[in-house]
């Protein structure tokens, strides 16, 4: 058996190799911390000096509660989440409404006169208070217009 002529150095030096024909070595990266409580114990204090604690705190993120035409869940100043009661009160469209429907009773069609009290009655035409029921204060108003 004859024996294969060595690679030459040239060849291997540019495949990254040494003159041996071995691969390159890559260090690899740090294995991550295990889960065992064995490993994480805390570093040993150096006599004679102190210790410091540094306390991290996240902030607390409130949203805001949008209110609108149906009941809404609410955290009230005991810290009791209450279901808000709605009521019902007329407010600026209401009135606007009203007006609307006289002018177009007055300048167009007269039996229009008879329905201008239609906003008044109805409760998608009327601002929107929610109030605690504990304690029957208003949390907020949702105004039509």
């Amino acid at each position: 058996m004859s024996a294969q002529p060595p690679e030459s150095t040239e060849k291997t030096a540019l495949l990254g190799g040494n003159e041996q024909g071995q691969p390159p070595v890559y260090s690899q990266p740090a294995p991550p911390p295990s889960n065992d409580p064995d490993s994480q114990k805390l570093p040993q204090m150096v006599p004679g000096t102190t210790a410091t604690t540094v306390v991290v705190t996240q902030p607390v993120v409130t949203h805001p509660v949008v209110l609108r035409d149906f009941p809404v869940f609410i955290v009230d100043s005991q810290g009791r989440q209450v279901q808000t009661v709605l009521e019902y009160r007329t407010g600026t469209k209401t009135h606007l409404f009203c007006f609307l429907m006289f002018l177009i009773g007055m300048l167009v069609f007269w039996p229009a006169l008879c329905f201008c009290w239609l906003p008044y009655i109805l409760d998608s035409a009327k601002d929107v208070y929610h109030i605690n029921p504990i304690d029957g204060s208003v949390v907020g108003v949702y105004k039509r217009m």
